[in-house]
């Protein structure tokens, strides 16, 4: 019996939820981190002067961080660990996005964006990986799930922050918040031990059953192989993963280019249609609201139906939502429509932070999670600038039936190349 046996094996207890509690509180603040500039960026377009299109190039800047950090750190918690990795990108998009409180223009602003990117994009693929590692098979779905609905709480709070104070006291009273988030550093040493997984891999025995104890997990007595810890990227388009990595890469461009083209230009899209700042912002808050109900919907059916028929049903879903969503003109089915973009795809997006790391063998997996995710950071640096001029030239119908027909290639290349996880271990899925 190999160690991380011993993991698959006890019930879940005060470890797995403390474990997600404090993963959930990086992963909401990550998300602040990363919306924050969608509710300041009319108000600093105001204040700076700037067209639409010099706009979406400050939102892109983090997006190039995003990538660089999502495609680098997966590599990084594959050979130094995911706990110290994770510590790092946390300090990374904390320190840098309060920072941007005192940018003084446009290039200041791009490099403290760029700078916290790299933590933002980093953060969630070796997150996701390292709760995948410790939460038995029967309820992984669930957890990671539940872990990825934590981004609707800091969306949500960051909106309703904004609504409440930046209209009183302007866009640089916001991102000081990012400041409370250096504090989690403290409590990811306390409460979330090194994935024994990880450890199994890199040969560190020791190390793992010391953990094993500390925490009551029962303990084999056997040996463990020590599998190569090289680490290659090449090894994601091998025979076995060609495949999944395939269907993983076009599905988190996808999936992320309809989010970060819909809601980082939300406000602002709203504002161009004639509403007020304030109430833009308002609309804003309830459409996000109804990403929790979403992420909680996909987390309670998992590991009940499966990762492929909730990821191909809520992308067709939020499809048509898009296409709905470009017509509309009236308050109440801009509601209603961006309610049900923000339900399904988010909720997708909870499917696919669970479904990616499972497909992947220990040894690479925050590698092919990371490559995953910078695929996702592509789309985002090519989604704010195509956005902003596809509103500008072609206009916001025309816009939505890009979204539209974004998240339908997304269901197909899913139903196509995907293979079903409900219910097996790991080590089951790697072979």
């Amino acid at each position: 019996m190999s160690l991380h046996d011993s993991l698959e094996k006890v019930p879940i207890s005060l470890f797995h939820y403390r474990f997600l509690g404090v993963s959930s509180l990086a992963w909401a603040f990550n998300a602040i981190a990363v919306m924050i500039i969608a509710f300041t960026a009319p108000s600093i377009r105001a204040e700076w002067g700037l067209s639409l299109p010099t706009l979406g190039l400050l939102v892109t800047a983090h997006y190039v961080g995003m990538f660089i950090g999502a495609s680098g750190i997966g590599y990084l918690a594959d050979n130094i660990g995911r706990k110290k990795t994770v510590q790092a990108a946390i300090i990374t998009y904390s320190l840098f996005t309060a920072l941007c409180s005192f940018a003084w223009d446009l290039n200041s602003m791009m490099v403290l964006r760029f700078l916290g990117g790299l933590g933002t994009g980093g953060l969630m693929p070796v997150l996701s990986t390292w709760m995948s590692e410790y939460i038995p098979a029967k309820r992984r779905g669930t957890f990671v799930a539940i872990l990825e609905s934590s981004w609707s709480l800091g969306a949500l709070l960051i909106s309703a922050i904004s609504f409440i104070i930046l209209p009183i006291y302007g866009w640089r009273s916001i991102f000081p918040i990012l400041f409370i988030s250096l504090s989690l550093v403290i409590l990811v040493r306390q409460y979330m031990p090194e994935s024994i997984r990880y450890l199994e891999v890199k040969g560190k025995a020791q190390h793992a059953r010391d953990i094993l104890k500390k925490y009551s997990f029962p303990e084999s007595k056997s040996t463990i192989e020590h599998v190569s810890s090289k680490v290659s990227v090449k090894e994601l388009w091998s025979v076995s993963l060609r495949r999944r990595t395939i269907m993983l890469w076009v599905l988190w461009f996808c999936i992320a280019y309809s989010y970060h083209g819909i809601f980082i230009w939300l406000p602002t899209v709203l504002s161009e249609q004639g509403f007020t700042l304030v109430r833009a912002l308002w609309y804003t808050v309830m459409i996000t609201a109804l990403q929790i109900p979403g992420y909680l919907s996909a987390a309670f059916l998992i590991d009940k139906v499966g990762r492929k028929p909730i990821l191909i049903s809520y992308m067709i879903l939020a499809g048509v939502a898009s296409y709905f969503f470009g017509t509309s003109t009236g308050e109440l089915s801009i509601i209603a429509f961006g309610g049900a973009i923000s339900f399904f795809n988010l909720g997708a997006w909870a499917v696919t932070y669970a479904y990616t790391p499972e497909l992947y063998p220990t040894r690479i997996r925050a590698t092919g999670a990371g490559w995953a995710g910078a695929l996702a950071r592509i789309a985002g640096i090519i989604a704010p600038i195509a956005t902003a001029v596809a509103v500008s030239t072609m206009g916001i119908f025309q816009t939505f039936i890009g979204f539209f027909a974004t998240h339908f290639v997304a269901a197909a290349i899913v139903a196509i190349l995907g293979i079903e996880t409900v219910g097996k271990t790991l080590e089951e899925i790697s072979k």
